[in-house]
């Protein structure tokens, strides 16, 4: 396989790659367009492309997305923390 036949070949898989992302988030919301293909791998340039905006959307959008699960795990934590009951010490002889 020379070199050109290797980059059609590499071009038609991306080509596939882009069409199966489009499917799988087709009728989402833009946000979970964004979650979804960012937690495939796709890399902010490659998400702009497919959901058609501008990378730079796309990187805000991913950073609201970062800090919310951020929150919640967070909030998470403290949920546990609360849950678990406190293990008290036994006295110590006088």
């Amino acid at each position: 396989m020379d070199v050109e036949q290797f980059n059609q070949l590499s071009n038609k898989m991306d080509t596939i790659i882009k069409l199966l992302a489009v499917n799988l988030i087709e009728g989402k919301a833009f946000k979970d367009q964004v979650s979804l293909l960012s937690d495939f791998g796709f890399q902010p340039k490659q998400i702009a492309d497919i959901v058609g905006k501008s990378p730079n959307n796309v990187r805000v959008t991913l950073h609201g997305i970062r800090k919310e699960r951020g929150q919640q795990e967070a909030e998470e934590a403290q949920e546990e923390t609360k849950e678990k009951p406190t293990e008290q010490k036994p006295e110590a002889p006088k």
